[in-house]
């Protein structure tokens, strides 16, 4: 088994207890025949026992860098050298980006690469490249649906309603949802932050009940044991007549 330590995750953004695949300790020293300093960085490999994100950790700390306070009981000074650390890559920006998202890499990678995009394009302000995204992202999705890909909006939306993966109103919203793309992509409309919101939150809800869910529930239903056969009613004898 092996040894665990707690660090700052960078992809949950907050302390986890870590696996460590690979560790170095360095010390070091520095002396002008006078003066000297010396210290000691840790390096470590390290897997987040949540997330599994693998990243690397960096402990440090030097004698310049020193702190003193007393014992409370004693009264003996003590000296400490706070450690410093760095982690790499760095923790994430907080996203708009679902966690549920993380998932569908393992569905379907294209899909989660298109959504990434178009969630960092969101973030930074871009809403015709994220409505551009949203469009090619149900795309995908119908794809995977195993809706034609050669066919129109409209088709594909009338094939999901046909398919029972999505009713009336359902049908309505994806479809404003892709001529919102088809317009950002052809004639350069751009929706405000708020239109955007409400475009991207109709996509997720989509997504999610179909391609992720979705998936789920098949998964599931693989488990489930058939039900047993019924017993064979016993034949009544008949009664001869009198």
């Amino acid at each position: 088994m092996r040894k665990t330590f707690q660090a700052h995750c960078p992809r949950c953004d907050g302390e986890r207890a870590c696996e460590i695949h690979g560790a170095l300790a360095v010390s070091w020293d520095w002396s002008d025949g006078r003066n000297s300093v010396n210290g000691q960085n840790d390096h470590k490999l390290a897997r987040c026992c949540g997330c599994k994100e693998v990243f690397y950790h960096k402990s440090s700390w030097d004698s310049e860098d020193w702190e003193g306070a007393y014992h409370p009981v004693t009264g003996e000074e003590i000296i400490t050298f706070p450690a410093k650390t760095l982690t790499y890559p760095a923790p994430e920006k907080k996203s708009q980006k679902p966690d549920w998202v993380w998932g569908i890499s393992k569905i379907d990678p294209q899909l989660h690469s298109i959504l990434d995009e178009t969630y960092q394009a969101y973030e930074v302000g871009s809403f015709i490249l994220a409505s551009v995204g949203l469009r090619t992202a149900f795309d995908r999705a119908t794809e995977l649906l195993k809706i034609d890909p050669g066919l129109n909006l409209e088709e594909k939306v009338q094939e999901l309603r046909d398919n029972g993966f999505i009713g009336e109103t359902e049908a309505m919203t994806l479809g404003v949802v892709a001529n919102a793309g088809s317009a950002a992509a052809h004639r350069a409309w751009s929706p405000n932050q708020q239109e955007f919101q409400t475009l991207l939150t109709t996509l997720e809800q989509f997504l999610h009940r179909t391609i992720v869910s979705g998936k789920s529930a098949l998964n599931i239903a693989t488990k489930i044991p058939a039900r047993p056969p019924r017993p064979k009613k016993p034949k009544t004898p008949k009664t001869p007549p009198p």
